[in-house]
């Protein structure tokens, strides 16, 4: 028979080894390694596509789900529901919440430009790109508060245009706005990546990319919860180096950027190719602190959304996060020209 102190013995080393088998058990696949992204089926979200498909997020020690998503707002209803972990579904949306009271952080950049105005005709897509003026009169279907919408309408109010003259047809998503001028219910359109270039193939045509009418503005930005960070920063660093890395993939290696993003994004590989490789795209992993507050005023401009404190704002815009990945890498890979590229651009963007 076995004795007391050998039955106390061998009970507590029965306790160490369900502990230790528990913590390595969660130390390899954890609740903290996890992250669900939400995505849209866009080219804009290709460093998402990218580091998923070469095992970046592998590669940190993450356990990334991509999660498919038709709109922006829908996005950020699952992360403030915490049925997801990160969304990148746009600009605008995230602004309005953030200055709405609600804990929404933004931590990069997915990407910036290629949005664009598509129209009817050949003519008329010639017309509003000579002669902005031209738009007052017409009917042009949108998304609201979508980065197209924001961007464009503010250019082309600058530029002088009388947009209560302007007949906008809200709808919930860009394939709707392209199906909304094919059939003749408006005569132009502004859509989000790759929707012009599904646009062309059905018979419609640019008018003019988003970055022509506004130089290097931000469009979808990386954005989870302040809490989330506070619980795990370190998490978010590995993820942002993960999708760093992806941006260095994309830099150099075209065709299988375009395999990568053509598992998520249903496009012909050369027009995929095209849509990527523009000139207006820009896959880019920083947050452009200066440019999404400049988003912002074009939002009041617009009469979105009424700044309720600038400085709440302004520090909902952690730029840190992405630093301390980008000097990671960089010191791990001091010859990579694209880290290099990023490092210098880094304090033209964030001040």
């Amino acid at each position: 028979m076995v004795n007391r102190k050998t039955a106390i013995i061998i009970g507590v080393i029965v306790l160490i080894a369900v502990g230790l088998g528990a913590y390595f058990t969660l130390g390899t696949s954890s609740a903290d390694d996890t992250i669900r992204v939400g995505y849209l089926p866009s080219t804009g979200h290709g460093l998402y596509f990218i580091a998923k498909e070469q095992g970046y997020f592998e590669e940190e020690g993450l356990d990334v789900t991509l999660n498919e998503f038709q709109t922006g707002p829908d996005e950020i209803n699952a992360l403030l529901a915490d049925k997801l972990d990160v969304e990148a579904g746009g600009v605008g949306e995230p602004l309005s919440f953030i200055n709405n009271g609600k804990d929404l952080e933004i931590i990069g950049g997915a990407m910036g430009g290629d949005s664009a105005a598509i129209a009817k005709t050949k003519e008329l897509a010639e017309t509003l790109k000579n002669d902005p003026k031209a738009y007052e009169g017409k009917t042009v279907a949108t998304v609201k508060m979508s980065t197209p919408d924001v961007v464009i309408k503010g250019a082309l109010k600058e530029q002088g245009v009388d947009l209560s003259k302007v007949n906008f047809v809200e709808f919930k998503t860009a394939a709707d706005v392209v199906q909304a001028v094919k059939s003749g219910k408006a005569e132009a359109g502004l859509v989000w990546p790759p929707f012009q270039y599904t646009a062309e193939q059905q018979g419609l045509f640019i008018v003019k990319f988003s970055d022509e009418y506004v130089p290097n503005h931000p469009c979808c930005r990386i954005v989870t919860t302040r809490a989330k960070i506070d619980e795990n920063r370190d998490k978010w660093v590995k993820f942002e180096r993960a999708l760093t890395k992806a941006y260095n993939y994309y830099k150099t290696n075209p065709d299988g950027s375009v395999a990568a993003v053509g598992k998520y994004v249903k496009m012909e590989p050369a027009a995929l190719k095209a849509a990527l490789y523009d000139g207006h795209l820009s896959l880019s992993p920083d947050p452009n602190k200066k440019g999404t507050l400049k988003y912002w005023e074009l939002l009041e401009i617009l009469g979105y959304d009424k700044i309720q404190n600038k400085s709440t704002l302004e520090k909902s815009i952690d730029t840190t996060i992405y630093k301390d990945a980008l000097d990671q890498l960089a010191k791990e890979d001091p010859d990579n020209a694209n880290y290099q590229f990023l490092l210098k651009q880094y304090p033209e963007l964030n001040g």
